[in-house]
């Protein structure tokens, strides 16, 4: 077993250097306990949607993170042009807004990292810290 402790702003620049975030993501920062980042959608009508994302919580080997789109105004047309937008997600992650899940397993898999098995991830203070477990 295993705890490994890190920033928010660590694990932005672990996900950016493995390229595990969604090519639609662009300008990634960490801004307080969220990360701010545009929504790329190559739409006409909203080609940009500045967007950040909060950790929740971590269950049944998900962890589940809230997706806030700025400007509450911009929350019902997000919602209407949905199926327009077409957000391509990794398999690993699941959409379901205001909540996106990402399966941990299914992600070390895809990303062909094998005998460590995520027990639990924990975000105290402005740090993660996960807790591992070999398989």
């Amino acid at each position: 077993m295993a705890k490994i402790t890190f920033s928010l702003e660590e694990l932005l620049k672990i996900l950016i250097s493995n390229e595990l975030l969604p090519r639609q993501m662009i300008r990634a920062r960490v801004k307080g306990q969220r990360v701010h980042f545009i929504i790329r959608t190559n739409a006409f009508i909203l080609p940009y949607i500045p967007a950040s994302l909060r950790y929740i919580s971590f269950d049944n080997n998900n962890a589940t993170f809230e997706l806030t789109i700025a400007g509450g105004h911009l929350n019902k047309a997000v919602s209407r042009l949905n199926q327009a937008l077409k957000l391509k997600i990794p398999a690993c992650m699941k959409l379901k807004y205001p909540n996106i899940s990402v399966d941990i397993e299914k992600l070390l898999e895809e990303k062909n990292i094998k005998g460590v098995q995520v027990k639990d991830i924990f975000f105290e203070n402005g740090q993660f810290t996960i807790v591992t477990d070999n398989i």
